[in-house]
């Protein structure tokens, strides 16, 4: 089923970095952080998508400070500010820097039209996209949180792990101590999210042997316990592209490695090859949030479907839900 697509990837893998507590802390298994880590220590720089002192905003950062890492955990689920980074890497790269440089799979295309050439000293990793949601989401959203709490935000994550990789919550810490936490989908965020992208995201032109990174890393959806690569706090999905991207992958000493199929990889996580299909409440829903708002929005568009579910998922526990829901994708597939 898959084959059409499989031709030009080298090694696929499963794998997390091997510190539990770091693990934790991390989207899926953490492997971004362990290559930007060893980037930083062989001597290179680093570009990755940080959010801004007041989490109002996402923009690119690069860096060859370890201490800065921390900025680039976390999905950030929003158009985010590309600002100067494809100028800034070209410079790097000119004067001989290794650079690591994370991005979407169109970002990293638009990076490689920008450069015009290939460079020995770059690795370009893509991330599995689902598509991103308008930056108005989360701008209103963290309004809305500060305005309830009555405070300024310290600490923002859409991909927060409370012991284990899965269900996601989205979690705020402000200044004063106080703390929210909400299962991620059940969040007015969450629902846009799962509505709304950016209109080129529904016929992606990146996707399947269009992909132009060295490595491409996500979450490995479907992974089960009876994976030998099973493990609670988060499982990454790792295609190398090319034998630059192999060979770096396969030197960074943080990480555990398993080696898995193309199709295994796929069967869970079809964002690698397809692109995002539109919701049935997508135009209303679009059409109500340029009017009035996320939380209008969001109360006005949602289906009887959509509704029911959200009823469950107050009166089921996740520890039911979860086998459930696999249970249902199973069947379906």
């Amino acid at each position: 089923m898959f084959e059409q697509y499989k031709n030009d990837d080298l090694a696929c893998y499963a794998g997390y970095i091997k510190d539990d507590s770091e693990l934790l802390e991390c989207t899926s298994g953490g492997i971004a952080t362990a290559l930007a880590r060893q980037m930083i220590q062989d001597g290179g720089y680093v570009a990755g998508v940080a959010y801004s002192d007041d989490f109002y905003r996402a923009e690119y950062l690069i860096t060859r400070d370890e201490s800065d890492l921390n900025k680039f955990k976390g999905s950030k689920y929003f158009q985010f500010d590309k600002k100067t980074i494809y100028k800034d890497v070209k410079t790097l790269l000119d004067c001989n820097e290794k650079v690591l440089f994370f991005g979407l799979p169109c970002i990293v295309a638009a990076l490689r039209s920008f450069l015009g050439q290939d460079y020995d000293n770059l690795i370009a990793c893509e991330l599995i996209c689902h598509g991103p949601t308008s930056q108005k989401v989360h701008s209103e959203y963290i309004k809305y949180l500060e305005h309830k709490y009555n405070d300024k935000i310290a600490d923002f994550s859409v991909r927060h792990k409370r012991d284990a990789w899965m269900p996601t919550y989205l979690y705020a810490k402000f200044q004063n101590g106080q703390i929210f936490e909400k299962e991620f989908y059940s969040t007015e965020y969450g629902y846009a999210f799962s509505v709304m992208a950016q209109p080129g995201c529904y016929h992606c032109h990146f996707k399947g042997n269009n992909r132009t990174g060295d490595l491409m890393i996500g979450d490995f959806w479907g992974a089960t316990k009876s994976d030998v690569f099973w493990n609670e706090k988060g499982v990454s999905a790792i295609l190398a592209h090319t034998v630059k991207g192999k060979e770096f992958l396969q030197s960074t000493e943080s990480i555990q490695l398993f080696e898995t199929t193309f199709e295994r990889i796929v069967a869970n996580n079809r964002m690698v090859i397809q692109s995002r299909t539109p919701s049935p409440e997508k135009s209303k829903f679009e059409q109500l949030f340029a009017q009035k708002g996320l939380f209008y929005a969001v109360q006005h568009s949602k289906s009887l479907k959509r509704r029911f579910k959200d009823f469950l998922k107050v009166l089921l526990p996740e520890s039911i839900r979860s086998p459930l829901k696999k249970w249902y994708h199973k069947i379906k597939r």
